[in-house]
């Protein structure tokens, strides 16, 4: 009989209220702060500097957390950064007008575009959409702005809509340069710019440090049960995808005759469901033992053995063609379709249904069951599947020349992504030092944020030199050289660095035993004896 686990109760409603409340909004802040007067080459200034500053707090954060037990301290700054951040953008005074700030930022129809849009790309709305919306999209395409690249955003909580990379020249490079320099010096002269600048950086501290130290909470809950954590991060998604589309409507319903969208009503969304979050996450039960302590000489000793490392840099890799695939896959579906037929009009449609099949049919099936899939194979393997998945995927992309065979290849996304997020998060936990787990999550996170951040300009370059067929086959093809690499440094590792042991926390539980198991396909890793000393609850 299936019953609900009351230990693992809070911890999945923290997953669904925390994406539910923050996802809508973190998908269109770049829109927020266009509203408030800082154009595209601004915001790029932005989402350039963010993702070092979260990097950096991330990292920081996860280390105090273990160092002083304060892990509850650190879950409830992050959700409450996090609020402020997103919530109090919406309040400030916009910018000025000056010289280089277009007007058109705050263009009702690009407003409408993107707000619409969180609904009916989520699920994919049955309607097309009007002629002015229609050409605010293609405005946008068009524009010589940044890119607009939020790591966390992006890979956690939706697309952000980048700049067509295809319009840029190389005559007017400098040009765009210099242009650039001007605009940035003069918003930097507004003081309203700063504060917008402290409201986003405060939500990205936020952002950044919650979803480590949710994972990280998490797996303390799970104890021995770390094969469930998929289980729970699936209620995230969940959450993100029902509440995507509700707030949406209620933007576009409650906007009906303004000149643009007012994003009040999921303000209020937000800041109701955010503080049930702070709620739950304040009453919630986190095992600590308090004679764990964090031995940054432990963690050093786990870090610099060759499986370990090697698992960081595929981590990176992965971050890195999961972010220009992000990027710059809708805009390769545009393509195609407008290849297959120039006068295609389902394109919103078409957009949205892949949207939902890559969450609905890929992420939460996989979330469900990925935990299962690393307890029979091991980590090991599970990243060699996921590392081929994703080269197979965007190698198929290279094929498609009826846009609507990019659907069926979505349902790929359970394997490359849900599948890989997991036994990211499981594999940092699996290797985690006592007293060590927040503080390796961070780590981990670290190296898939690098590769985000280096997607955007990679695949700015690459979507230039070689369009958007060839970019997905190169990088599909170099995937599917990285995994075969991958799979034979770690049969050379197993052969030769077998007598090297990972002094980790625990490996998974075996179904037929009580022990943790060792077992992860020859990783070598020595679990230590179970805790014995009774656990107490993190004040």
């Amino acid at each position: 009989m299936w019953g609900i686990n009351k230990r693992l109760l809070p911890i999945k409603v923290h997953y669904f209220l925390r994406y539910a409340g923050s996802a809508p909004l973190t998908m269109l802040l770049p829109l927020m702060v266009r509203q408030k007067g800082i154009d595209a080459k601004g915001i790029g200034l932005l989402w350039t500097v963010m993702p070092i500053v979260g990097l950096i707090t991330n990292s920081i954060s996860g280390t105090l957390a273990d160092y002083l037990k304060a892990h509850r301290t650190v879950f409830l700054t992050s959700l409450t950064f996090l609020t402020v951040g997103l919530t109090t953008t919406y309040w400030l005074p916009p910018v000025p007008s000056f010289d280089g700030a277009e007007a058109s930022l705050g263009h009702p129809a690009v407003s409408n575009l993107t707000s619409s849009a969180l609904a009916e790309l989520s699920l994919g709305a049955l309607d097309e959409g009007s002629n002015e919306t229609q050409l605010a999209l293609e405005e946008i395409l068009e524009s010589d702005s940044l890119f607009l690249v939020d790591p966390e955003m992006v890979v956690e909580e939706g697309h952000a809509m980048p700049p067509d990379p295809r319009a840029a020249t190389t005559e007017g490079t400098v040009h765009d340069a210099s242009s650039l320099k001007s605009t940035i010096s003069k918003l930097m002269q507004f003081p309203q710019f700063w504060l917008v600048f402290f409201a986003v950086m405060v939500e990205q501290m936020g952002l950044t440090t919650c979803v480590m130290i949710s994972d990280a909470v998490c797996f303390q809950i799970l104890g021995s049960e770390r094969h469930k954590y998929g289980q729970q991060r699936l209620w995230g998604t969940v959450g993100m995808g029902i509440t995507a589309i509700v707030s949406g409507a209620l933007v576009d319903l409650y906007s009906r005759g303004l000149p643009q969208q007012d994003f009040l009503p999921m303000i209020i969304m937000s800041l109701v469901l955010m503080s049930l979050d702070l709620t739950v996450v304040a009453r919630m039960d986190i095992p600590q033992n308090k004679k764990e302590k964090l031995k940054m000489g432990d963690v050093g000793s786990a870090l610099v053995h060759p499986q370990v490392l090697l698992f960081l840099l595929t981590v990176y890799v992965v971050g890195t063609s999961l972010g220009l695939l992000w990027v710059f896959k809708l805009m390769h579906i545009e393509d195609v379709a407008l290849a297959w037929d120039s006068g295609f009009s389902n394109l919103k449609l078409l957009q949205g249904i892949d949207m939902g099949i890559e969450t609905f049919g890929g992420e939460v099936p996989f979330f469900f069951i990925s935990g299962m899939v690393i307890q029979k194979l091991g980590h090991t393997p599970v990243m060699a599947i996921a590392l081929a998945s994703l080269a197979l995927r965007c190698s198929l992309y290279y094929l498609v020349v009826n846009p609507w065979w990019f659907l069926p290849i979505e349902l790929l996304n359970g394997l490359s992504y849900g599948l890989f997020h997991t036994v990211m998060a499981s594999y940092a936990s699996h290797i985690a030092p006592p007293g060590a787990q927040a503080t390796l999550q961070a780590i981990v996170r670290a190296c898939f944020s690098s590769g985000l951040s280096t997607a955007g300009f990679l695949g700015g370059n690459l979507m230039h030199s070689l369009g958007g067929a060839r970019t997905f086959l190169a990088v599909g093809t170099f995937n599917f050289g990285f995994c075969f690499v991958f799979v034979s440094l770690q049969f050379l590792i197993i052969k030769f660095f077998s007598h090297r042991k990972i002094r980790g926390d625990s490996g998974y539980m075996s179904p037929s035993s009580s022990t943790p198991s060792a077992e992860d396909s020859g990783a070598g890793v020595e679990a230590p004896s179970p805790v014995k000393e009774p656990l107490i609850e993190d004040a």
